[in-house]
């Protein structure tokens, strides 16, 4: 697997194709995501390969962005399948990579380290310092493309997200548990919780 051939080929195709209306899901976030994923593949003590495994499905994982806004996620899936063959990575490990991207949906459940791995570092924002800021560009992505919620709304949406959601490694767990739950604090604190 030619990692470091694949990862300058994606950050430049999400550096020069991605809409620049794309406040929080631009080229930003992915390195965010990819760092986070390193750094949580390393206090998990995956071995090399796996670290690849993880760290290109981290890459890739809004690379659907480049076709279309909503249900990008299959889209990355079938980029994969058609780039990274040319990068020397085989059939087994595209097809875990694909799994590991399709758990960044917000309704899936993951279930393998690689994918917990995966999903905590999609959410690690919630749990530092930045997150008031970089939910501030979520929010104005999401009026950008159409989906509307009043400031209070938007608040209410936040809460319950962050009621339900959990990280699952327990690198993460350490790591992000008590800011996310400021955070929270501070969501509840400007609602109205009738």
């Amino acid at each position: 697997m030619d990692f470091n051939a694949a990862k300058k080929y994606i950050l430049h195709r999400l550096e020069t194709e991605l809409h620049s209306n794309l406040y929080y899901h631009g080229i930003h976030h992915t390195v965010d995501v990819f760092e986070a994923t390193v750094k949580l593949a390393e206090l998990e003590k995956l071995n090399e390969e796996n670290k690849i495994i993880v760290g290109t499905a981290a890459l890739f994982h809004d690379s659907g962005f480049l076709v279309r806004y909503e249900h990008n996620e299959e889209i990355a899936v079938d980029l994969v399948k058609t780039i990274l063959p040319q990068f020397q990575y085989g059939k087994k490990a595209i097809n875990t990579i694909g799994q590991i991207i399709l758990t960044t949906k917000v309704t899936a459940r993951p279930t393998t380290l690689l994918e917990k791995i995966m999903s905590d570092a999609d959410f690690d924002y919630l749990g530092r310092e930045d997150v008031y800021k970089i939910a501030a560009t979520l929010y104005q992505e999401l009026i950008e493309f159409g989906v509307y919620f009043s400031p209070e709304e938007w608040n209410v949406l936040q809460y319950k997200f962050l009621k339900k959601h959990q990280y699952y490694t327990d690198s993460a767990i350490k790591l992000r548990k008590d800011k996310k739950k400021e955070y929270l604090n501070y969501i509840r604190s400007i609602i109205d919780l009738k």
